[in-house]
């Protein structure tokens, strides 16, 4: 399904918590992979979404994923995916903007070049989302660091390039590690012949929304 509008933040049904944070951004209306997006990631499904970048991606996921944490959980349940260090600070960033009114969400940004201890450091706070680049995700699975299999979500984003560079090992590790998981959602440019095997393996019946440049 092509979504050429945006539609008011309003009409999602988000908690006020939620709504908080996205009236402190000034935001009442949201972009075109939002509105194709945000319901049916809330309602639990599996979405794969063919977008530039810069359409606000990272809030068509985050919005549904902050608010169906359980603050009280400690458990690790959604995972996302990012091909580089830079793009998983910045979902980070952006996703600490939309929790800021809920209470006791926390969230951990793992990416390799940063001293391992700080990010275990980190892990031992029982962050509910975890951002991460796959490579660092999987040396953390390896040392037992962080457990995943609780996921309810996980997200691949940029999930072209993240396979362009070399991660299909990665990824499918840490997907045969989340059995459980409720829905995932693959963000991607273009819908490259590997992203297509991946969401044919690893989704079930999936939304499709596409974006125009």
């Amino acid at each position: 399904m092509e979504v050429t509008q945006g539609a008011p933040f309003e009409s999602f049904g988000l908690s006020e918590a939620t709504m908080r944070a996205i009236r402190n951004k000034h935001y009442t209306v949201s972009t075109p992979v939002q509105a194709g997006c945000i319901p049916p990631m809330l309602a639990g499904k599996d979405v794969i979404a063919k977008a530039p970048t810069g359409t606000g991606k990272t809030m068509a996921f985050g919005i549904p994923i902050i608010e169906r944490i359980d603050p009280e959980s400690e458990a690790v349940q959604a995972v996302i995916l990012a091909p580089t260090r830079e793009l998983a600070m910045q979902i980070t960033d952006e996703m600490r903007d939309i929790a800021v009114c809920h209470e006791g969400v926390r969230l951990v940004c793992l990416y390799g070049g940063q001293p391992i201890g700080k990010q275990i450091d980190a892990l031992k706070k029982h962050p509910q989302i975890v951002v991460a680049t796959p490579g660092r995700l999987s040396d953390h699975m390896k040392r037992r660091t962080v457990r995943v299999d609780t996921a309810k979500t996980v997200v691949l984003d940029e999930a072209d390039r993240m396979l362009d560079m070399g991660f299909i090992h990665d990824v499918t590790r840490i997907l045969d590690k989340i059995p459980n998981r409720r829905n995932l959602g693959m963000f991607s440019a273009t819908i490259s012949r590997e992203v297509m095997d991946i969401s044919w393996v690893y989704q079930r019946d999936p939304v499709e929304i596409t974006v125009r440049p």
